[in-house]
């Protein structure tokens, strides 16, 4: 049976020994990095050890890496591998023969398995990860029943909401951090056009799953006639609908195509409907040129990671529009590490963290006809906007940092029987 995991914060702190891979062929200037390096300073912090293990291709295992990674597991007493995106997945397919029965490598010597999500579970594969000591970590409070809708024979040992987190040397914020703010309102994201249309509709498979069009309306629907509500209730409602499923159907494969299709759906209804009040905006990322969009919107291409922080430390507002509703991604925090107030539409969980006056404000998909009212209302009222921009600044560093995340994780992981 598995169990949904709580933060604590009351166990005795005990020195870990935590393997954490690093894929040594991401793109320059991704997240990955980024996050890397927060989880690693965490751990540090908190008087745990990191032994990094490079590996050179996502979700691949080379020869020579086994050869490596083996005697170093044999001999390291490792607690715990916390993987980011579960990219480093390919590692877990060493096996190990003893008394003539085959196990995973990390099964074999005792460690935790930790796959840690920061996208939906369908582009970050947990379901390959060959370990029977496996958690789960997720974005989103709604990810844990749909990781069992969608991959129904996964086992885990337990499941951990930890969102992405922040590294306070992000902030872009300097002294003169109100004035410097040039940007009314931003908005960072790639808007691919070909998404927002049904293309289940018009194609014959997706790579080598055949796509299911009346399941695939359905689902998308379900979101779009109540986009309040967590994907995964909305996915419940397609699966009844087509029950019994087909022979063979992938429900991942489908929810993949669907769920791009809604992701960009929201970014281009939210951005377009703001751009339609007036307000003066700067979106950043490819494809909005192609939108058409009005006059008061200025373009820029698409940045690195780097380049999104300094963006936000220019924003008075900055714009987000999720499909993690009951979750966070990675910008709402970083918005608010840099004084920025967020708009976002991921109500569940956010509004219970930071709450009406902490900094963040929440909208709805079903109401964008009030948002650029409320926008523009905040921007007449600068000392209420910088208030909120500190307000929301101060939450995140108390509470959403890389620290905060590893803190949570390795104490839930502890409290499992077998782990020291």
């Amino acid at each position: 049976m598995m169990i949904f995991l709580a933060a604590v914060s009351y166990l005795p702190i005990r020195k870990m020994r935590i393997l954490l891979p690093f894929w040594r062929g991401v793109p320059e200037g991704c997240f990955y990095q980024d996050f890397h390096q927060g989880v690693a300073e965490a751990l540090r912090e908190l008087g745990h050890e990191a032994v990094q293990f490079p590996f050179v291709e996502r979700g691949r295992l080379q020869p020579d890496e086994a050869d490596l990674l083996f005697p170093l597991v044999e001999a390291g007493q490792f607690d715990a591998l916390l993987d980011l995106a579960c990219w480093g997945r390919g590692l877990s397919r060493i096996g190990v023969s003893r008394n003539g029965v085959r196990e995973p490598l990390f099964d074999a010597f005792g460690v935790a398995y930790l796959g840690w999500l920061f996208d939906q579970p369908y582009n970050q594969a947990i379901n390959l990860v060959a370990s029977t000591r496996l958690y789960g970590a997720y974005p989103d409070l709604g990810h844990s029943d749909q990781v069992r809708l969608i991959f129904p024979g996964l086992k885990l040992r337990g499941e951990i909401f930890a969102p992405p987190a922040i590294r306070p040397s992000n902030s872009c914020s300097g002294d003169n951090w109100w004035t410097d703010r040039d940007i009314d309102v931003l908005y960072v994201g790639n808007l691919v056009t070909e998404a927002l249309q049904r293309s289940w509709n018009r194609r014959v498979s997706d790579r080598a799953t055949v796509c299911h069009p009346g399941f695939c309306d359905t689902l998308a629907d379900a979101v779009l006639s109540e986009p309040e509500r967590s994907l995964h209730l909305s996915l419940q409602l397609a699966i009844a609908e087509l029950s019994p499923l087909p022979a063979g159907f992938d429900i991942s494969s489908n929810l993949r195509v669907v769920e791009s299709f809604l992701r960009h759906t929201f970014r281009r209804d939210a951005v377009a409907a703001l751009a339609g009040s007036g307000v003066r905006m700067r979106v950043v990322g490819k494809g909005w040129d192609r939108l058409g969009l009005p006059a008061n919107v200025e373009f820029g291409a698409e940045t690195d990671y780097a380049g999104f922080f300094r963006l936000a430390a220019r924003a008075k507002i900055c714009l987000d529009a999720s499909t993690y509703l009951d979750g966070a991604n990675d910008r709402v925090f970083s918005y608010a590490l840099n004084r920025a107030v967020c708009f976002t539409n991921a109500a569940g969980y956010l509004r219970s963290t930071f709450g009406e006056d902490g900094g963040m404000c929440f909208y709805s998909m079903r109401n964008l006809s009030e948002l650029g009212e409320r926008v523009k209302a905040l921007l007449a009222r600068p000392e209420a906007l910088q208030e909120a921009g500190i307000g929301a600044g101060e939450s995140v560093l108390s509470a959403h940092t890389w620290r905060h995340r590893v803190e949570n994780i390795l104490d839930s992981i502890r409290l499992q029987p077998g782990v020291a």
